[in-house]
Order: C-alpha cells, then sequence, then structure tokens
C-alpha cells in the first residue's frame, strides 16, 4: 500500500493504531497467562500433571480457532469488523474471570478462545495490507509490531503478580479486564485511521446475516471450548483432527495457486512446521520453567524483590531491547541487499532457544545451592537467548506468510500459521508434564534435578534439529529465489 519515506521507524499511520490496539489486548491475555498455571496449583489444588496441560489444552484452542476468524475477517464480515468484535468478546471473558475466578473459570477461559479466535489474525492481516510485497520495511514493521505485544505483555506480567499478591486473585484479573478496555476505547477513537485499509468485505456494507453468523460463531466456540477443557484427552484428539482439516486446505491452496506461488507456499510450510517445535518449547514459560521460578528460584533479580510469576515478563523485556535493534539491522541489510533468508533467521532461532535451554540445565546442575535454588540473575541470561529466539521465529513468522502467501488467501494463511502453534502448546504441554512434581510435593534439592534433566533434554534436541535446519538453509533459499 504505502511507499512513504524509508526507514526502520517510518510507516503508514494506521500502522501505529494497530499497534496500541494489540498492545492493550496482549496485556490482557499475558496478564491473565503469568497467573493462570499459578493459580490452578496454589489455589484451586491442582497437580501440575492437571495445572499444565489444562492450561495447554486453553492454549491450544486459542491458537486453533484463530483460523475461523481468519476466514471471518477475509470473507464475512471484514478485518476490521472482526477484529473489533473479538476485542468485545474478549472483554467479556475477562470481567468474567475477575467477577470470581473460581466459579467462573471454565466459561470464562471459553468466552476468551472465542474472543481471540475472532481477534487474533486480523490485526496482522491488516498490518500485511499496509505493504507491498517487496518493500523492505516488512520485516522492521513486523518486529516493531512483535514489539507491542510484549510491551503489553511486560507491563501486565510484572503489575499482575503484584496485584494479586496485595489484593487477590478476582483483582489481578480484573487488571486483565481494563487492559482490554483500553485497547476497545483506542479503535473506537481513532478507527476512522484504519478506513483505506481491510479485506475485501470491510468495503461491504454489514449485514445482520454477516453479523449473526459471527455472533454465532463465537458463541459455539465458547461454549464447546468451556466443555472441552473438561475434557483434555477429548481436546487433544479434536485439536490434531483440526490441524489435518487445515493441512488439507493448505495443500488445497497449493494445488490452486499459480505457479509462481506453488514455491512459496511450499517454503511456508516447511518453515511452519519448523515453528512447531520452537513454539513447543516456548510453551515452557507458563508452565514448566513458570514452576521452576517458584521452587528452585530465589526470587529477586540483582537485589530487586519480585514475585516468581514475575520472571515470565523477562521474555518481553528482551524483546523491547532487541526489537528496534534487529529492525535497524534488518532495515540497513535489506537496502544493502544482504539481509538474511527467512530460512537462516528460523534455524538461528533454533539455536538461540538451545542456548537458553542448555543454560538452565548447566546452572541447575552447577549452581544450585545446597537448598536447591538458583540464582534469579541466570533467568536473564536464558530468558535473552530465548527471546531473541522468539524474534528470530515468532517474530517473523507473520512477515513470513505476508511476503510469501498470496493476497487472496491471506487471512486463512495467518490462521494457519497460528493453528500450527496451537498443536504446538499441545505438545509443549507434554513435554511439561515430564517434570512434573508428584502430588504432596518434593524438597527443592529434588526438584531442581527434575528440572535440570528436562532443559538439558530439551537443549540438546533443539541443537540437533537447529543444525539440521541451517544445513537445508541454502536449499530453501534457491527456492524462495
Amino acid at each position: 500500500m504505502s511507499q512513504d519515506s524509508p526507514g526502520a521507524f517510518s510507516h503508514p499511520k494506521p500502522f501505529y493504531l494497530l499497534f496500541a490496539v494489540e498492545m492493550w489486548e496482549r496485556f490482557g491475555y499475558y496478564g491473565m497467562q503469568a497467573l493462570l498455571v499459578l493459580f490452578m496449583v496454589k489455589k484451586l489444588g491442582f497437580s501440575d500433571d492437571l495445572a499444565e496441560n489444562t492450561f495447554s489444552a486453553f492454549a491450544a484452542l486459542v491458537y486453533a480457532f484463530i483460523c475461523l476468524g481468519g476466514y471471518i475477517g477475509d470473507k464475512v464480515l471484514g478485518n476490521r469488523r472482526t477484529m473489533f468484535l473479538g476485542a468485545l468478546v474478549l472483554a467479556v471473558g475477562y470481567g468474567l474471570l475477575g467477577l470470581d475466578c473460581e466459579r467462573y473459570l471454565y466459561p470464562a477461559l471459553g468466552i476468551i478462545i472465542a474472543g481471540n479466535g475472532l481477534f487474533k489474525a486480523n490485526p496482522s492481516a491488516l498490518v500485511s495490507k499496509l505493504y507491498d510485497k517487496e518493500d523492505p520495511r516488512v520485516d522492521g514493521a513486523f518486529t516493531l509490531y512483535y514489539m507491542a505485544i510484549n510491551i503489553g505483555s511486560f507491563v501486565a506480567m510484572t503489575m499482575c503478580p503484584m496485584v494479586e499478591k496485595a489484593y487477590g486473585w478476582d483483582a489481578a484479573f480484573m487488571t486483565c479486564f481494563a487492559g482490554m478496555v483500553v485497547a476497545i476505547v483506542n479503535y473506537a477513537v481513532f478507527h476512522r485511521v484504519l478506513s483505506p485499509v481491510g479485506s475485501e468485505a470491510d468495503f461491504r456494507p454489514m449485514t445482520i446475516t454477516n453479523l449473526g453468523f459471527a455472533v454465532l460463531c463465537a458463541a459455539a466456540i465458547a461454549g464447546s471450548s468451556t466443555l472441552l477443557l473438561t475434557h483434555l484427552v477429548v481436546t487433544h484428539d479434536l485439536l490434531y483432527l483440526a490441524l489435518v482439516v487445515v493441512a488439507g486446505l493448505y495443500i488445497r491452496e497449493i494445488y490452486r495457486a499459480e505457479a509462481h506461488e506453488k514455491a512459496n507456499l511450499i517454503i511456508c510450510l516447511i518453515l511452519m512446521g519448523e515453528a512447531v517445535v520452537f513454539f513447543a518449547l516456548y510453551q515452557q514459560m507458563p508452565t514448566s520453567l513458570n514452576l521452576f521460578a517458584l521452587r528452585n528460584v530465589h526470587p529477586s533479580v540483582f537485589g530487586i524483590p519480585i514475585e516468581p510469576a514475575s520472571f515470565q515478563a523477562l521474555n518481553p523485556l528482551w524483546i523491547m531491547i532487541a526489537s528496534p535493534v534487529l529492525a535497524v539491522v534488518y532495515g540497513r541489510l535489506g537496502r544493502a541487499g544482504k539481509d538474511f533468508s527467512l530460512p537462516g533467521k528460523f534455524a538461528c532461532g533454533m539455536m538461540m532457544c538451545c542456548a537458553s535451554f542448555l543454560t538452565l540445565a548447566l546452572v541447575a546442575k552447577y549452581f544450585a545451592d545446597s537448598q536447591g535454588y538458583v540464582s534469579g540473575n541466570w533467568l536473564v541470561i536464558s530468558y535473552a537467548f530465548q527471546s531473541i529466539g522468539e524474534l528470530l521465529v515468532s517474530g517473523l513468522g507473520l512477515a513470513m506468510v505476508a511476503r510469501l502467501a498470496p493476497e487472496r488467501a491471506m487471512g486463512f494463511m495467518m490462521g494457519a500459521w497460528f493453528m500450527f502453534q496451537s498443536v504446538a502448546m499441545v505438545l509443549g504441554g507434554y513435554i511439561a508434564t515430564l517434570a512434573s512434581v508428584p502430588e504432596g510435593g518434593i524438597p527443592a534439592t529434588r526438584s531442581i534435578d527434575l528440572y535440570g534433566g528436562l532443559f538439558m533434554n530439551i537443549g540438546l534436541v533443539t541443537g540437533v534439529l537447529g543444525l539440521v535446519m541451517l544445513g537445508f538453509v541454502p536449499v530453501l533459499k534457491k527456492y524462495i529465489r
């Protein structure tokens, strides 16, 4: 769309509205995520296995329905309207959770799943429509957009555990609702900035039939998700089935594509498969890493006391630091024609993830004190590696879809990207349970060995996969060209 003046921080005006809306929406989501596993373990008395699997099923369903939201945004309501409807549904879910988190846990999570399904793919699709395919600002734009997510999550992950400690669980979850309200007000005030941007459906009059279809879908998702969260085995089976369906639709898209589009779609599919591995490990942050911080980490960073759940805020903090640096680097390398390829960035991201978990494994083995605790400063280093890897994989995943996908199927492709992440969440939950502490608890001197063994295995497997990915970079680069 736009070809404003070049530069890493020069972007069309609609970009900044989408940046703000995404930031506040993510404030609500990540504030809840920081607390959810600990809430289930500490307040509801769930076992590690049940809490981690419940959270992973929730996270998987959150991503699973994004594909449907992308379709509604592309074909039914339009990206802008679907995004706004999703924001309203999310606000209802967070509000219900804040009213009485024990009583309304499952219905609130079901509504949040529905709202996120409507919302999530559409801001990304709108950002992609602001740039031409070959615009050198695309990688930088999505890196900065990813920073918006992490500004919101950093503030929420820092604030919500503090609110919980001072005022209780309900107040902490109600804080997430407040963030969602800010996102809605932001869009309501400045929505005209986005009027030139959208899918074809955005520029057609909205009908009661189309709105009713979207609302009915949201209600069906909320109701079914509420039920599925209490039947985890069935949930996992249905998610695998959904992946098969989406993969079939993806293959049909490849079959129907023009000759010059087929190679890009195939490359996109391969990189999505690589990203599944990364996101299964990313899922450790709110699950095994969260419980590791609770049980085996001194709750301070450089002498500053923090809540165990707030260690997760190191992830968005590092991303906020690294995002503008990488945006500038991408811009300069792009203008010089020397930018790293997407397959190369994905492979490097996997190696960063390997370094993150090997760091924790070695610290658990060699630097734990006699009581089984390690310094919180080590998590600063581990999260730095993980966050840079996240920027290279997740932060550029959206840019990959924007660059490689045909315009006519942009919403579906964004949804497919998130569907692959959904299955990764299930796998991540399974991985986390490999270090579950038995019911009744064990001493920190034993749990440190349990978590250290898990992190070592993750690091070694990830390292091997990263090296394999690096070996295939030249081949993938050739086909992209």
